[in-house]
């Protein structure tokens, strides 16, 4: 499909709407919220309109091209991309933005993608996956944070494919410690995060109180998948956070419509 020129704002907290806006501009200039001793994080995701946020096991293949592309300007936004280990073994992580935004940044005296962070608890990874893009790709910083609990052994292979190895804190279940992990991202100049899935790694953000935003994408298509606990219940624990809306864009041609919130998150 052919991208459109422009999306419709339907609704706004904080600016004029309903209006056009040319899909370029579409978060493209985010406010930056000062630092809070953590970095501001933002979660993106997409569902069908039946709550599935994968089919067969990839998100992407839910959104159409103008969520690709907004999923990569939101890239062009962020210093760091975090996913889960699961996210890696199942597809691949390569944190690149569009062209445009890449120039932008560097002009800017910013490194033109931000950087892909992983988080596992024993950073455990087979051929197969040391293999990918994430490791092999250098356009951008590649960061694989794990705990004291992985084995030396596991670490050097992860830096011999390619990426920085960061120890922190485990957790109570073993995991990565994601609250200790914000404080050192923060440390190092990380402000803006992305966090990019998958749904166990956004949950835990959840759980850790350490969510600002939602960015959500909504396919009118009906997945028809096993029933699975999906984004609000399943990752946003139901009544645990509260949803603000911020902005709502459409999308909407003879064959296709979308719709892209985003939301505030409230403990």
């Amino acid at each position: 499909m052919s991208l459109p020129a422009v999306l419709t704002l339907a609704y706004h907290a904080r600016e004029p709407h309903p209006r056009e806006v040319p899909l370029e501009a579409v978060y493209r200039d985010l406010e930056a919220p000062p630092p809070t001793g953590r970095p501001h994080v933002v979660l993106n995701m997409v569902q069908t309109l039946d709550g599935a946020v994968a089919v067969e096991g990839k998100a992407w293949q839910i959104g159409s091209e103008v969520d690709h592309y907004l999923f990569r300007t939101l890239r062009g936004w962020a210093d760091a991309v975090l996913c889960g280990a699961g996210t890696l073994r199942q597809n691949d992580i390569v944190a690149v933005t569009h062209p445009h935004l890449q120039a932008a940044r560097a002009a800017a005296g910013r490194p033109a993608n931000p950087a892909a962070f992983v988080v596992s608890g024993r950073a455990e990874f087979s051929d197969a996956v040391l293999r990918k893009r994430f490791f092999a790709h250098r356009e951008f910083a590649s960061v694989v944070i794990t705990t004291e609990l992985s084995r030396a052994a596991d670490r050097r292979r992860v830096e011999e494919a390619g990426a920085e190895v960061w120890v922190v804190p485990a957790d109570a279940s073993g995991e990565v410690d994601l609250e200790a992990t914000l404080g050192l991202l923060a440390d190092r100049g990380f402000g803006r995060v992305l966090a990019e899935g998958g749904p166990a790694t956004n949950r835990r953000l959840v759980e850790a109180q350490v969510l600002d935003e939602l960015f959500l994408t909504v396919s009118p298509q009906v997945a028809g998948v096993p029933a699975r606990p999906g984004i609000l219940v399943g990752i946003l624990g139901g009544a645990q956070v509260g949803l603000a809306l911020i902005s709502e864009f459409q999308y909407r041609d003879p064959t296709l419509r979308e719709w892209y919130l985003r939301f505030a998150v409230a403990r």
